[in-house]
């Protein structure tokens, strides 16, 4: 067994931790086989915040990468993309949302990514005995499938982490007008493409997201 995963799962009894390598990572996603070299050390070169994480949608050192025409023919049927990341010390697991194109992840650091799939989600709501921790090993590159519930990743060292975010050009991208439906799934819509639940102890509570997660708001230890 990894000994990074090894310890993660002693530090946490209380999540379910799992590899991303592990047969049973195939309900969420995918492992890619590709040449990750020039990705690798251009992420490598985003920056990881002091305190909490950084969002960039789209990021050029990284668009300008060899695989961003393999991810767009292979992942994503020819649908324009963005490249971006999500880097940061964030441990905690907040809120849950999901999108309707799937999601390719890559870490030179390695990360912990809570994942639930969409069946999970009972009368609306989503339990967190239901969420499952996959690590993310350094130089994994993965899918994560449509309408899987993910978040920000968690961080497995005091150094923070850094995260490839590709997902179809626009996804979470600001409303240009404000959104009349408020009933159903678009209770749910937080920006563009992006449908969100939240933690009632979250900061996105707070910012008025749909509150609909329960149990307990698991934080990854290290």
């Amino acid at each position: 067994m990894n000994e990074m995963l090894k310890k993660l799962q002693e530090k946490n009894p209380h999540i379910r931790l799992h590899c991303v390598t592990e047969p049973l990572f195939e309900t969420y996603g995918r492992v890619l086989s590709a040449d990750t070299a020039q990705l690798h050390a251009a992420l490598a070169k985003t920056p990881i915040p002091e305190s909490g994480n950084m969002y960039r949608a789209s990021e050029p050192i990284l668009e300008e990468t060899d695989l961003t025409a393999w991810i767009k023919t292979v992942v994503f049927g020819e649908m324009p993309v963005q490249m971006g990341f999500c880097n940061g010390r964030g441990f905690t697991m907040n809120a849950m949302e999901y999108h309707k194109c799937s999601e390719v992840n890559y870490s030179t650091t390695g990360c912990i990514l809570l994942l639930a799939r969409p069946c999970d989600l009972k009368n609306g709501r989503l339990h967190s005995d239901d969420v499952v921790g996959f690590y993310l090993p350094a130089g994994v590159l993965v899918e994560i499938h449509p309408e899987v519930f993910h978040f920000a990743p968690c961080r497995i060292s005091e150094d923070g982490f850094n995260c490839l975010v590709v997902l179809e050009e626009g996804v979470n991208a600001e409303f240009k007008e404000p959104i009349a439906l408020k009933d159903g799934e678009a209770a749910l819509l937080w920006r563009v493409g992006k449908w969100m639940i939240c933690h009632a102890e979250s900061p996105q509570a707070g910012f008025g997201a749909f509150v609909g997660i329960d149990g307990e708001n698991l934080k990854v230890q290290i």
